[in-house]
């Protein structure tokens, strides 16, 4: 099993530092009040996934080490949707879907499967067992600051990359489920220039999933994630050189 952790460790070490040549990655909050399917308080975190039915694994951070599959039974919690409580620090974040739920995106044994860049820090992208005999499966893994006494929520995006939004719909629960002022938002994907004709279908997947991605070629991409009060997002330039709508964001992030 060591051997595994730290091929999936590597792996993701590799994609990782192969990314920053390509992505520079620019961040802000917008205020808008949202509703979640669930209210979150105290030491609560409610992590879900599109789609839903991913394995949760939490796991300290540690400064400068990529993470790697977490073996530690006490380090599993459940299958997204999922809530639980945690003390105030750093973490991974590690979640894990079946090859199988992709297998309408990627051709078997899914080599090269790659997702969007929704925030997530790290990934690995080869399917393999973690054991002889269970599936094949993709795992993700985000930067959890748990604050004390904050109610957090996290959302993984697993969007097959160049993948359009019509298609990708398939993998977001039916019927909406979260809430949020539309025009407000709208005015939001106008200033960063996301298309009339693609503004209501990116509405429609975040009432649904809470999250939603969306490119436009080879130029810059847009994430948007809904939490309790404020909308998060990422404007991913996916050439350094390329120039990004303005007005954008007041400060630029780093590499990533």
């Amino acid at each position: 099993m060591h051997w595994l952790s730290s091929l999936v460790g590597l792996l993701a070490l590799l994609l990782c530092g192969g990314c920053e040549a390509l992505y520079q990655s620019y961040t802000f909050t917008e205020p808008l009040q949202t509703t979640l399917p669930l209210q979150v308080a105290g030491d609560e975190v409610w992590v879900t996934s599109i789609p839903v039915g991913a394995d949760v694994y939490i796991q300290p951070y540690t400064p400068e080490q990529v993470p790697s599959h977490a073996t530690d039974p006490a380090a599993a919690h459940g299958k997204t949707p999922v809530r639980f409580t945690l003390p105030p620090g750093s973490y991974w974040l590690e979640l894990a879907l079946d090859a199988e739920v992709f297998e309408n995106y990627f051709s078997p044994p899914y080599d090269d499967a790659q997702f969007e860049q929704d925030g997530a820090a790290s990934e690995a992208l080869i399917f393999r067992p973690f054991s002889p005999g269970e599936k094949r499966r993709v795992l993700r893994y985000y930067r959890l600051e748990k604050q004390a006494q904050q109610g957090q929520t996290l959302i993984a995006l697993f969007h097959p990359r160049g993948t359009a939004l019509e298609r990708v719909a398939a993998l977001y629960p039916p019927g909406e489920q979260y809430r949020f002022a539309p025009n407000e938002l709208l005015e939001l994907l106008q200033r960063v220039q996301v298309p009339r004709n693609v503004q209501d279908p990116f509405l429609a997947l975040l009432t649904r999933g809470g999250k939603a991605f969306w490119s436009v070629r080879d130029e810059y991409a847009v994430a948007l994630e809904l939490r309790p009060e404020v909308v998060e997002g990422h404007i991913i330039a996916l050439y350094t050189g390329t120039p990004l709508p303005d007005p954008l964001i007041p400060d630029g992030g780093g590499f990533h």
